[in-house]
């Protein structure tokens, strides 16, 4: 199935924020242990955090849900035609919010896809599309991720997680 796709001539304005996903593969809903501590605060937007509590590795927490900001966007070389997304070899386009199972939210050429297939793309560490890869990372950008939790007397808080995401962050 085709990702959603819609006309927008200009990349979007950073911070772009995408609300209620989270990062990686595996990770979802549910309670889990934290394997590091984390420090909670009553909402992820700078100018309203407050601490609300500061939690130990072991304790456990649900989580509900996450939030990524895209300071700026990684940037993706074609070396291939990718006829799906209109490039060509040579053309570049931007990676936003990554969704996990290599899906990810891509602007090019005037055209906003959402939740798209990156399977094609090599990661510039060497990782991702090992076989019949059309582009490369050739620019790192940089997001932040924050989870919601629901902790055990009930609250409900944020933690920041960091861009690379420790996948033991949470156990569980």
């Amino acid at each position: 199935m085709a990702a959603p796709v819609r006309v927008m001539p200009e990349p979007p304005s950073l911070p772009l924020f995408t609300y209620d996903v989270l990062p990686g593969e595996g990770l979802a809903p549910g309670t889990y242990g934290l394997n590091v501590p984390a420090s909670i605060f009553s909402d992820w937007a700078p100018r309203r955090i407050v601490l609300i509590a500061e939690l130990k590795a072991g304790t456990s927490v649900t989580l509900l849900t996450g939030a990524c900001e895209v300071d700026s966007p990684d940037l993706i070389t074609v070396t291939m035609p990718l006829p799906e997304l209109q490039l060509n070899p040579g053309d570049t386009f931007l990676r936003y919010t990554y969704r996990g199972e290599s899906k990810a939210d891509f602007w090019a050429k005037g055209r906003w896809y959402t939740n798209a297939d990156g399977a094609f793309i090599t990661e510039a560490d060497g990782s991702g599309c090992q076989s019949q890869c059309k582009a490369h990372e050739t620019g790192r950008g940089r997001r932040k991720w924050w989870f919601r939790l629901r902790l055990v007397d009930g609250r409900i808080g944020w933690t920041y997680a960091n861009e690379s995401l420790d996948p033991n962050y949470f156990a569980h």
